[in-house]
């Protein structure tokens, strides 16, 4: 598990996350709350409008990587909320979705390496060798002759993904 200590906001695997679990802007929040800020203070950072700001921070409470303090004031009985990560969630949340993301590369790039693949020149479909014999290597799609393809940068794409996930999760 990614120690909460180590885990370093600005880490383009926590970003993603945050960014496929809300939406972009969210990941700008989430920067910008740092030890604690009000939703004006929030505001100011991504430049973002406080609805919008107000918005994202509801959902981001919702999946439990924000919490909040609340404080009335005494002049106008209107309530301040100050907004602070929730580290030790968020750590949590990464594991378990890295750790599912993990295994489905391990078992993508054992396919990969055991398998010959084909394509057509237009790249419509990638099959391996038994699926593109049965068509006759003719692509189902649009019909061009099919040729082997190399998946090397495939491979060296899906290594370099899983050697980045292994290092948030079991770094310390």
């Amino acid at each position: 598990m990614p120690s909460v200590s180590s885990l370093k906001i600005d880490d383009p695997l926590v970003k993603k996350f945050i960014e496929n679990k809300v939406n972009k802007d969210a990941y700008k929040v989430i920067s910008a709350i740092k030890r604690g800020k009000t939703d004006e203070q929030i505001a100011k950072s991504p430049g973002l409008k406080v609805n919008t700001i107000r918005n994202l921070l509801n959902r981001l409470h919702y999946i439990g990587v924000i919490h909040y303090t609340k404080e009335k004031a005494k002049n106008s009985n209107w309530y301040t909320y100050t907004w602070f990560l929730r580290k030790e969630r968020l750590a949590e949340l990464l594991e378990e979705e890295y750790r599912e993301e993990l295994q489905r590369l391990e078992e993508k790039i054992s396919f990969e390496k055991n398998y010959v693949f084909f394509s057509c020149g237009n790249k419509c479909t990638k099959l391996p060798f038994e699926l593109a014999f049965e068509y006759d290597f003719k692509c189902p799609e649009c019909g061009s002759t099919m040729e082997e393809m190399d998946n090397e940068k495939e491979l060296k794409k899906i290594e370099r993904k899983i050697r980045q996930i292994r290092k948030l999760l079991y770094s310390k």
